[in-house]
């Protein structure tokens, strides 16, 4: 549950999880965060590290929407 918390608020999700925002601001943050933008060595592994992180986050709560849709219980952790 720490994992999901830290992730909506990366994406900064509140309530439950609309995937097609998700995408959206995923899109938006890995522009934004991707190395290649930087000149500075120091700044290009940062958004690395940042980048990864969004990476990450966002395919982990791809997947748990993915594996909790079919439970009526957990419509308030993500919408289609």
């Amino acid at each position: 549950m720490k994992r999901i918390k830290e992730y909506k608020k990366l994406f900064k999700v509140e309530g439950a999880i609309d995937l097609k925002e998700l995408k959206t601001t995923y899109r938006g943050l890995v522009k934004e965060w991707h190395p290649d933008k930087f000149l500075e060595e120091d700044k290009k592994n940062e958004a690395g590290e940042i980048s990864q992180k969004i990476i990450d986050g966002y395919h982990f709560l791809v997947s748990i929407c993915l594996l909790y849709t079919s439970d009526a219980a957990d419509d308030l952790l993500c919408v289609d």
